[in-house]
């Protein structure tokens, strides 16, 4: 229990101190330093050593048991569950839509990073990448107005962004925005329900493909933005239908 103590410090301030205890500890086992069987410290111990309340334990164990990470026995401790790694991450992900915050702050990143890739693959678009926009352009042409399957749509929409990260040419921006899919599959496929949702989207990703071929830099990185100002407008939108 002493080697188990260690392993858990003080955190900060700048978020939510629930989310950061379960960020935590849910790292830590993905890092295999707490294994499926493990019994954590009690909840007076990793308040002591997060420095934080009870309560905040309490809710960040209450947190990640309801998503299958943990296990509560009642007189026995708290243990890590055997969990399956793909159905915890699409339940976290679910989580994080419910967090509007960490959504919203995601968000901020993610317009960030996406813009800056869009003018990159405009600045670096080659004769490949051209004739991979003209398929892809012409596949989207397709399916305007097809009103297309939620699967089919988040299928697309994956391809297309990871399109624009890939020609960037840096497989960093490839990894980030792959990341950044998987954190938001949530919050993305609720916007399938608002109206014309689908539509709108292809036609934003025709504009910035459009700008990336004709190699116009500053084009492609306003279309980009556009397009992501427009989905994040969705999302609240559809998150405020959830709390009517």
């Amino acid at each position: 229990m002493e080697r188990k103590n260690k392993m858990f410090e003080k955190i900060g301030r700048n978020a939510s101190l629930k989310n950061q205890v379960a960020e935590y500890i849910k790292n830590l086992i993905k890092n295999g330093k707490l294994k499926p069987g493990d019994r954590l410290p009690t909840e007076r111990e990793m308040a002591e050593k997060f420095g934080v309340s009870r309560t905040v334990i309490r809710d960040a164990v209450k947190t990640l048991s309801g998503v299958g990470i943990l296990k509560v026995k009642h007189g026995l401790g708290i243990f890590v569950a055997k969990v399956d790694v793909d159905i915890i991450a699409r339940q976290l992900s679910s989580l994080l839509f419910n967090e509007s915050d960490t959504v919203d702050n995601l968000f901020e990143v993610r317009m960030e990073l996406e813009t800056v890739a869009a003018g990159w693959a405009a600045e670096r678009c080659t004769e490949e990448a051209r004739a991979k926009i003209s398929q892809f352009t012409k596949e989207s042409q397709g399916l305007l107005n097809s009103n297309g399957e939620s699967d089919c749509f988040q299928q697309y929409d994956q391809e297309f962004h990871l399109l624009v990260s890939e020609m960037t040419g840096n497989p960093v921006v490839v990894r980030l925005m792959r990341s950044m899919l998987d954190l938001l599959e949530e919050a993305r496929s609720h916007t399938l329900h608002i109206p014309g949702r689908f539509d709108l989207s292809v036609q934003e990703h025709i504009k910035v493909l459009e700008a990336i071929y004709k190699g116009n830099t500053d084009q492609a990185k306003s279309a980009m933005h556009d397009h992501l100002l427009s989905v994040l407008n969705s999302i609240k939108e559809s998150r405020d239908h959830q709390e009517i």
